[in-house]
């Protein structure tokens, strides 16, 4: 049994009754988690596992992949969810971590400034919220050892 805090970056349907959560957590890095019977009515995980949440989980090993057992809201970033703007920017955010994140891969300072950002964002009232992606963005590519004036260069060659 593990548990862990995770941002959800996304999720997808799985069948009737289930769900896979695309998720970075605090202690195992990117994963997908199987949710299995979240989309029944009686549920009680279902409003625990939204998009763009800091949710505490306890998960258990499956034969392939990793099973939601358990989970606690601990942050829905509401102010976030209420603003059009700030959801396209969290979406990007969290595109992304998915698409930059390859495997199982923990690391605490990543874990962090993905936090810290959604937080930041959600927290983001009356000011301009356009830096805080570029802002992310520089950062992530500094900690996954890029050098961003490099990474400019080469995305003017093409």
């Amino acid at each position: 049994m593990i548990k862990t805090e995770a941002i959800i970056l996304k999720t997808t349907d799985q069948n009737e009754t289930g769900r896979v959560l695309t998720v970075y957590c605090e202690k195992l890095g990117k994963i997908n988690i199987q949710a299995k019977g979240v989309k029944k009515v009686e549920s009680k995980l279902r409003g625990h596992i939204e998009a763009i949440s800091h949710t505490q989980f306890i998960l258990v090993e499956g034969k392939n992949s990793l099973i939601l057992k358990d989970a606690y809201l601990l942050n829905q970033f509401l102010n976030t969810k209420k603003d059009l703007e700030k959801i396209k920017i969290a979406k990007q955010i969290a595109n992304l971590i998915d698409e930059a994140m390859v495997g199982e891969e923990k690391d605490e300072d990543v874990w962090k400034l993905i936090l810290e950002t959604f937080e930041i964002l959600d927290k983001n009232v009356g000011r301009p919220t356009s830096n805080i992606i570029v802002e992310f963005e520089k950062k992530l590519i500094g900690l996954l050892g890029y050098d961003s004036e490099h990474m400019r260069e080469i995305e003017n060659l093409y």
